[in-house]
């Protein structure tokens, strides 16, 4: 995926709480439900006793889905250009090449901040638009090695 003369500087992908908390939620809501259908349902309809095993096989469905949306996408900084790569079975990739940067933005809101998970929106010049780094770990930190990346990637240039 790197070009000739390309190096990574970083890395990264979206802070594990963005994985953690619906995990969570689905593992304790698939817990009650599923608790509730097999006592209530059994009683008064023997024939849909197959519910609660397909709503647990659903749910753990989804924890799959979101675990591996999490494992596969990933946030690149080389020297020539940022990238960002998401996709469990087709993959998409998006590119800048630093000298195409025009702006560069970091924001998160109070869990963000209490967390330390922002998003990074760097925005290039003409049609190429911009790609979103999205709940980033430690957006402060990231967006200043970017901001030092452009600037020695400039400084270089003829």
């Amino acid at each position: 995926m790197l070009l000739p003369q390309e190096r990574t500087i970083f890395k990264a992908r979206p802070h594990w709480l963005i994985v953690a908390i619906p995990e969570a939620v689905l593992a304790v809501l698939g817990y009650l439900v599923n608790s509730y259908l097999s006592v209530v349902l059994p009683n008064q309809m023997p024939s849909v006793s197959l519910l609660p095993v397909l709503f647990g096989i659903a749910c753990c469905f989804l924890m799959a889905v979101i675990l591996l949306d999490w494992i596969f996408t990933s946030y690149y900084l080389t020297n020539l250009r940022l990238i960002k790569v998401r996709g469990i079975i087709g993959r998409r990739a998006a590119s800048i090449s630093l000298h195409k940067v025009q702006d560069v933005t970091y924001r998160f809101s109070v869990w963000g901040r209490i967390f330390g998970f922002g998003n990074i929106e760097i925005e290039s010049a003409g049609t190429y638009g911009k790609i979103v780094f999205e709940f980033l770990p430690g957006p402060q930190r990231r967006w200043k090695e970017i901001e030092r990346a452009i600037f020695t990637f400039r400084s270089n240039q003829p």
